[in-house]
C-alpha cells in the first residue's frame, strides 16, 4: 500500500471514530478529577487530540508529493495539484483545531472538503502505479511475469474502491438525517464553575444538566438499543434549519444568564433586580387590527391612559375593561418617538369572549446587574434556557457568606423567570437519568414535571419546586 494512502486511511478512520465519540459523547458524564473539573470540561482539552486528523491528511498529501516530485505528465501534475490543496486544507484544519477550536463549523467543512479529495488521490496513485508496474514488466521473464502479477494484485482498483465504499456507507449511517428527531441523556454541569460573579466566593456543587436533541441518523436506532432514554419523534415539516436554531439557544442562554444574574445579584442585596418596562411587541398578525398601526419593536406602556408595564397588566386590563370590538387607545414608543394610535379589537379565535389586537408580545425589562461576570466556554454547552434556575442558585451561593449548598451536592433543572418562578423544560426523562449516575443529594425539578422524573429515576432524591425561593427554603432546612 503506498505511503500517502496509509495515511489517508488513518485519518478516515479518525474521522469516523470522532463522529460516534461525538454521538455518545455523554456516556462517561459522571467523570470527574480530584479537583472538581467535569466530563464536559475535559472534552474540550480532549479536542486538541483531533488535530491528529486533519495532520493525518496533510502527511499523506506532503509524502506523496515528495514520492512524485518531477515526474511529468498531465496525470502527475493534477495528482500532485490534488496533494498540495490536501495539505494546505489538513494544515489549516489542524490549526483551527489548535488554536480557534470554536470555529467548528469552519473546520467541519475543511474536513467534508478534504475527503473527496483523499478518494481521488488514492484512485489516481493505482492508476499511476498500475502504469508503473506495466512499464516494468515488459521484460517477459517468468519471474517478471510472476513478479508483475503479484503487484498487479496488490495494486488493483477495489483497494481504494472498497476504503470508498465502506467509508460512504458509514458516513451516511453516521451523518444523514433520517425525518426523525433523537432526545437522549447528556452531561452535568457544575455552573460554580461554568460562571463567577466578581467579588464572590467559590461555591459549593450545583450542577445543571443537559441533555442531547438533534436531528436523528440511522445510527441513532442502534445506540437506542444498547442505551435508555433515547426517544425519537418525526421532525416537523415547519422546523427551522439548524444555523436558525443553533442562534435561537444561543440566544436563549444568554438571556437566562443575565436573568439568573439580575435575580440573583438582587436576593443577594447587590442590586436592583429585574423591572419591567413596557410590553414589546415581537411580530404583527398579518390582516389583523393591528397590521399597519403597530410594528415589531414597539413599546406598549399605556392603554386607555392605563399603565401597563408586563403581560400580565396587559392581558388583566384587556379581561376586565375591553370586549371584543371595542376601540383601545395605546401608548407607545418607537425609535424614543412618544405615539398614540386607536386600535379595534376583535375576538380571540380560540376563546371569542377575549379581545384581542392580533400581536405577539413579550414584556420588556430592565436587568440591573451591577458586578460583572466571566463566563466559560463548553464545547458542548451549545445553549438553551433550562439552565437559569440552578444558575441563580449557584450566583446566590457565591454572593452569600458561607454558601447555601451546607455541604450538599446540588443538582437541578427549569429556567428562571423574571419574578422568580421556575418554568418548564424538555428532556426531563433523560435529566433525571443523567443525574442517577451522579452523586447528587437532591435533584430539584419543576412541580409539574415530577412524576415524569421519577419514573425515569425512581432511587433519586427528586424534590419539586415552583420558585427559586423555594429551592432556598428547601436548602436551609436541611
Amino acid at each position: 500500500m503506498l505511503k500517502p494512502t496509509r495515511y489517508y486511511i488513518t485519518g478516515l478512520a479518525l474521522v469516523l471514530f470522532a463522529i460516534v465519540a461525538a454521538e455518545l459523547i455523554w456516556l462517561p458524564s459522571p467523570l470527574r478529577t480530584a479537583g472538581g473539573m467535569q466530563w464536559i470540561e475535559m472534552i474540550d482539552r480532549i479536542f486538541y487530540a483531533m488535530a491528529i486528523v486533519p495532520l493525518s491528511f496533510a502527511v499523506g498529501g506532503l509524502t506523496g508529493l515528495i514520492k512524485q516530485w518531477g515526474r511529468a505528465g498531465m496525470l502527475q501534475l493534477l495528482l500532485q495539484l490534488i496533494r498540495l490543496i490536501i495539505v494546505v486544507i489538513g494544515l489549516s484544519g489542524a490549526g483551527f483545531i489548535l488554536f480557534a477550536p470554536q470555529k467548528l463549523l469552519l473546520l467541519l467543512i475543511l474536513i467534508v472538503s478534504a475527503i473527496p479529495l483523499l478518494f481521488v488521490d488514492m484512485l489516481l496513485s493505482e492508476a499511476l502505479e498500475r502504469a508503473d508496474e506495466r512499464n516494468k514488466g515488459k521484460l517477459g521473464t517468468a519471474e517478471g511475469r510472476s513478479r508483475r502479477g503479484r503487484r498487479r494484485l496488490l495494486s488493483m482498483p477495489w483497494r481504494s474502491g472498497a476504503v470508498l465504499l465502506v467509508s460512504v456507507v458509514l458516513l451516511l449511517a453516521l451523518l444523514c438525517p433520517t425525518g426523525y428527531q433523537v432526545t437522549y441523556p447528556g452531561m452535568t454541569l457544575n455552573l460554580n464553575r461554568y460562571a463567577h460573579v466578581e467579588g464572590g466566593q467559590s461555591g459549593g456543587t450545583v450542577n445543571g444538566v443537559l441533555v442531547f436533541d438533534r436531528p436523528a441518523v440511522a445510527a441513532d436506532w442502534l445506540y437506542a438499543k444498547m442505551f435508555p432514554f433515547y426517544i425519537f419523534e418525526k421532525t416537523p415539516e415547519d422546523e427551522p434549519p439548524l444555523t436558525e436554531t443553533y442562534t435561537q439557544v444561543v440566544q436563549m442562554k444568554t438571556d437566562a444568564n443575565s436573568v439568573a444574574a439580575a435575580l440573583a445579584m438582587q436576593k443577594a442585596g447587590v442590586g436592583g433586580g429585574i423591572t419591567a418596562e413596557g410590553v414589546r411587541v415581537i411580530a404583527v398578525v398579518k390582516d389583523s387590527p393591528a397590521d399597519s398601526v403597530l410594528e415589531a419593536g414597539d413599546i406598549i406602556y399605556k392603554l386607555d391612559d392605563h399603565a401597563v408595564q408586563s403581560i400580565n397588566e396587559m392581558t388583566a386590563y384587556m379581561a376586565k375593561a375591553v370586549k371584543p370590538g371595542q376601540s383601545v387607545k395605546v401608548a407607545l414608543k418607537r425609535s424614543d418617538a412618544d405615539l398614540q394610535v386607536d386600535i379595534q379589537t376583535v375576538a380571540a379565535a380560540d376563546t371569542p369572549e377575549r379581545p384581542v389586537f392580533g400581536i405577539s408580545v413579550e414584556t420588556k425589562v430592565h436587568l440591573d446587574i451591577p458586578r460583572s461576570i466571566s463566563y466559560n466556554y463548553y464545547m458542548a454547552h451549545i445553549g438553551g434556557p433550562s439552565h437559569g434556575a440552578m444558575l441563580t442558585l449557584a450566583f446566590i451561593d457565591q454572593l452569600t457568606p458561607g454558601g447555601v449548598t451546607h455541604g450538599l451536592k446540588i443538582a437541578g433543572t427549569g429556567t428562571i423567570e423574571a419574578d422568580g418562578s421556575i418554568g418548564l423544560i424538555g428532556g426531563i426523562k433523560q435529566k433525571a437519568y443523567a443525574i442517577s449516575r451522579t452523586d447528587a443529594d437532591v435533584f430539584f425539578v419543576p412541580a409539574q414535571l415530577e412524576q415524569a422524573a421519577r419514573s425515569a429515576a425512581p432511587d433519586l432524591n427528586i424534590v419539586p419546586v415552583n420558585t427559586i425561593d423555594e429551592v432556598l427554603d428547601w436548602l436551609a432546612q436541611h
